[in-house]
């Protein structure tokens, strides 16, 4: 294909030239025959037939049909109509793969009687293909064409049961639809195709499209797709994205290059127009949806780990003439305050609490959300804090030793052992890296850092420390609840106060930049 590319000098002007990107007429222009254009909009009625068409007749409109702009981008009067051409494209489909199939067996037939074909095996024909494909692909139905003619389906569990091809589902109607476009597609073409994942299963969307390259492997296929998974899994075709585009038809295209991002990821954030917040958490997760609550100017996105958020954030801002920029935010959790500062040069920060869920442990908030939940012991708030504070207390070697565990792995991850040009000089290096590592100093340290904390009660630090999922059960106990988390976050999305309240605990940089963006 890469070699096709050449000779045709198609580069990314072609691209700005797809009739898909205005309307498909201007392809045509350019390829008025050995182009073809799958567009989005279809309507598939499935047509019966009462006698097999004339190969000379369906092959002419199935061109025409083929060659026309389907993508409805005109005035439709409503007294008028004019767009039978969308409605009749199943039956100029259907209706040549039952004319080819009737003409290659007539003429092999003609050929045993005159005695000049010896060859007594039927011809390959676009229609048998189309049904051994289909058939491949929707494992509880058979495909079958009855006495020549009639496109009807049984059910695999009992063949006795049938039904008639216009009763198929919208999946299955598209499956048979695509595979009969691209198997009577120009020989030597290009096969266009915006949203190939239109209707269809998951399951069978990449199969499909895997056999019909191969079908068609004489054939060019550029994709136009929402579905990142899809576009993922064209592992060798290459790939572009719209940058900008300005009415009525200025386009600005741009390959997507290889990058430290995950290939699925990085077309996911090239298609946002806000900038990028990079986040610990799953998708759904508690983070992202505090995240949308309270920056609706980002996209956000979670990267699980706090190391991806960094790796990703880095990688991101490092990529040339993009529209947007990203920023990172990560827990504080076990980190120093040297380390988080030196992140921040490179636009990843991190609130003043341990991690996410403490946010909803803010003493304000808990008083609002109190309030909102028409809790009846007026000291709940007080015991929720003093027993959070009691909790740290009992779990304080637990917290230490988590907190030496991820220091030293926030080391070994900072720091670079020096080059060592023999063994000797590498074991001597190596033992001077280890002697930063200084658990029992770091330990003492932290431990009586705790210790003051809790017996000066200072909550706030406590929040700012404590890393412990499991503290919704002490709300829950005293605000007589199931569902701490849930409440707190369906409070929070649905009031100003509740979003000040936690506000304060997010870097002055990231509503700095907001205030900028908006200028």
């Amino acid at each position: 294909m890469s070699e096709k590319l050449k000779s045709l000098q198609f580069n990314l002007d072609f691209f700005k030239k797809l009739g898909v990107f205005s309307k498909n007429r201007n392809l045509l222009q350019y390829l008025p025959t050995a182009g073809t254009v799958i567009s989005a909009q279809k309507i598939l009625l499935m047509p019966t037939f009462d006698a097999i068409p004339n190969i000379v007749n369906t092959s002419i409109k199935l061109q025409e049909s083929q060659n026309r702009d389907k993508s409805l981008k005109e005035p439709y009067s409503a007294s008028i109509t004019s767009i039978s051409y969308v409605l009749d494209e199943c039956k100029m489909l259907l209706g040549n793969l039952l004319a080819e199939r009737n003409e290659v067996r007539n003429k092999f037939c003609d050929n045993i009687q005159r005695g000049t074909n010896k060859d007594y095996e039927l011809p390959k024909n676009n229609l048998d293909n189309v049904i051994k494909i289909w058939n491949s692909l929707i494992q509880h139905r058979i495909l079958e064409v009855e006495s020549g003619i009639t496109f009807t389906l049984k059910m695999k569990t009992n063949l006795s049961v049938n039904y008639p091809a216009y009763q198929m589902s919208d999946g299955e109607k598209v499956a048979l639809y695509l595979i009969a476009y691209v198997l009577q597609s120009p020989k030597d073409g290009f096969v266009i195709v915006d949203e190939p994942e239109m209707y269809l299963h998951k399951t069978i969307l990449n199969k499909l499209w895997d056999i019909l390259e191969d079908e068609r492997k004489d054939c060019i296929f550029i994709y136009l797709t929402h579905d990142l998974g899809f576009a993922t899994s064209r592992a060798l075709a290459k790939k572009v994205w719209i940058k900008s585009f300005s009415v009525p038809d200025k386009w600005e295209i741009e390959y997507i290059k290889g990058n430290e991002l995950p290939e699925e990821l990085l077309m996911e954030l090239l298609g946002s127009r806000k900038n990028i917040l990079f986040c610990e958490g799953k998708k759904g997760g508690i983070d992202e949806q505090i995240y949308n609550i309270l920056f609706p100017d980002f996209t956000i996105i979670p990267v699980e780990s706090c190391f991806s958020v960094i790796n990703y954030t880095k990688a991101f801002n490092k990529m040339p003439n993009l529209t947007t920029k990203a920023i990172g935010l990560i827990d504080s959790d076990h980190h120093g305050a040297d380390r988080l500062e030196k992140l921040k040069s490179n636009d990843i920060f991190s609130f003043s609490i341990a991690e996410i869920e403490n946010l909803f442990f803010d003493e304000s908030f808990l008083k609002l959300l109190s309030e909102k939940l028409l809790v009846q012991d007026k000291n709940a708030v007080e015991s929720i804090k003093s027993e959070v504070t009691l909790q740290l207390e009992k779990e304080m070697e637990l917290q230490i030793s988590n907190y030496i565990s991820m220091k030293i792995n926030y080391y070994f991850t900072d720091s670079h052992l020096t080059k060592g040009n023999n063994l000797k000089e590498v074991e001597k290096n190596y033992v001077r890296f280890k002697k930063e590592i200084k658990i029992c100093a770091w330990t003492e340290h932290r431990k009586v850092e705790l210790e003051k904390i809790i017996k000066d009660k200072d909550y706030k630090r406590v929040l700012s420390i404590f890393n412990n999922k499991g503290l919704k059960q002490i709300a829950t106990k005293h605000f007589g609840v199931s569902d701490f988390t849930d409440r707190a976050i369906d409070y929070l999305k649905n009031n100003l106060k509740a979003q000040d309240a936690i506000k304060k605990y997010f870097p002055v940089e990231i509503w700095n930049r907001i205030e900028l963006n908006k200028l």
